[in-house]
Order: structure tokens, then sequence, then C-alpha cells
């Protein structure tokens, strides 16, 4: 997965496909605690689409997280332009790498990163050890791809060989799929973990968590709301009447129990 991600964001594809971040989605971590955060950790920050907006509206320090060496070269680029570099930390790595390097009272898992991770047992055990890095009162505030939205034929193929007993390896879970995708000129494999709200919660209560909140976060797909901030405006004011579960993708809020 590091050299797929390392490719994805040297192409420059990631940059063009996402070139900023959702509006809306940026409101909604404001309003749940980044405007008074001290100490945030943006896991699987990639490129620092997110985290570099909220650098610029608060005054957080920010630590950023990512298994992507090209996603944080291109991050410590654009920190370096806006002189943001003295209250941001940048480490190269999975979840393991952040172990006694501080806490947290602010954690975000962004943009269908828990999605990417693999399987259920991995997710549970990075989430147990992303709570691990809270202080007491922290937040995790999450955006995941909903399964009701996305990649159709895909998961319909996946159930379909679950059902005939052909299914191997992730592919046997509910909810996994592989899905391919043309970057640079060449297509790739990818894995996501399409999501319920009754998984998402189930998944967040077994790592010790409880969800106060969940949200649809857009009408459409991401890449069509960041190229067009006027499309993004509309689909933020259409998403306020949508349930959770037909949102392209869902943000939710959850507390360490």
């Amino acid at each position: 997965m590091e050299q797929l991600y390392d490719h994805y964001f040297a192409c420059h594809d990631y940059e063009r496909r996402y070139p900023q971040p959702n509006q809306a989605t940026l409101d909604f971590l404001m309003d749940q605690g980044a405007e008074g955060a001290q100490q945030i950790l943006d896991f699987g920050c990639g490129n620092g689409r997110y985290a570099l907006a909220l650098l610029q509206s608060t005054s957080a320090l920010l630590t950023g997280c990512d298994i992507s060496e090209a996603a944080l070269a291109e991050f410590s680029s654009h920190l370096d332009q806006a002189s943001l570099g003295a209250r941001t930390r940048l480490i190269h790595g999975t979840v393991s790498a952040l172990e006694g390097r501080g806490r947290y009272d602010l954690i975000l898992v962004l943009f269908g990163v828990l999605s990417h991770v693999g399987a259920r047992s991995a997710r549970l055990e990075t989430l147990r050890q992303l709570r691990a890095l809270m202080e007491p009162g922290g937040k995790l505030l999450l955006t995941v791809p909903s399964q009701w939205r996305r990649r159709p034929l895909e998961l319909m193929g996946a159930a379909f060989d679950r059902w005939r007993g052909r299914a191997h390896g992730v592919r046997t879970e509910p909810g996994n799929i592989l899905f391919r995708r043309r970057l640079g000129g060449e297509w790739h494999q990818f894995f996501y973990h399409l999501y319920t709200v009754r998984r998402l919660r189930e998944e967040l209560q077994a790592s010790g968590f409880e969800m106060t909140l969940i949200e649809a976060e857009s009408v459409l797909p991401e890449w069509l709301i960041t190229q067009h901030p006027w499309i993004g405006a509309v689909d933020a004011g259409l998403t306020r009447f949508l349930p959770a579960f037909l949102g392209y993708g869902m943000r939710a809020v959850a507390v360490p129990v």
C-alpha cells in the first residue's frame, strides 16, 4: 500500500483530483473541536489537504502521520511556503510510529483512511491504538464511505462470490471490495471497506469508543465538490436534509469510554 500511495502522490493525480478540502467537512471539524484544540493528530494526513487549512485557522500544534513519504514531502513543501512548520510535526509510518510521541485532544481520520487500513481486525487494532493516544475528554472525528453509495458493482460482485463460496482474502468480509483506478496512465488496484452506520458504530464500540454523532458528508463525490467550490456550496445545503447512510460519505464523532 505504501508504494501505491507514493505513486498516487508522486504522479500528482491526487492533487489534481482533490485540490482543496471539502469546505463543509472543514466547517464540521471546526465545530466539533478543532477550533479550540491544543494538540491535533491527523492520521493518514496525505499531502495536508485538511491539516493545512486547520493550521491556518487555529493555533493548535498538529501532528501529521502517513505511510506515504511522497505525500509527506508534498505536505512539507506546503508548510515551507506558508511558514507553518513551527507548529507541525510529520511522522512517516503506521499508527505504531506514534507510540511514545505524545497525546492528543483531537484525532482526525478523514477521507476514508480507516477504510483503506485492511480487514476488520486491522481496523479495530488501529482504532484501539488511536484511543490510547487520546487525552481524557478527547474526540475522534472521522469520515468513511457509505456502503449504499459507493462502488455498487464491486460490492455486488464480492457478495456474489461469498454466496458461491469463491471469495478469497479480504473479500470474504462483508463490505470489503477491491477496485481499480488509473494513476499516471496505469491501472492500480485499491482496497476499500464500505461502511453502514451500524457497522461503524459496532467497530467504534469494540475499540472503546462511543459514537455520539453521525451525518451525511455530501450528496456528490468529493472530487466534484473540491474541484468546483460553487458545487460544494450547493451540495452542503442539500446534505443537511440527507440521512447519514445516503451520503456519499459519512462524518462521525466518537469519544473514548
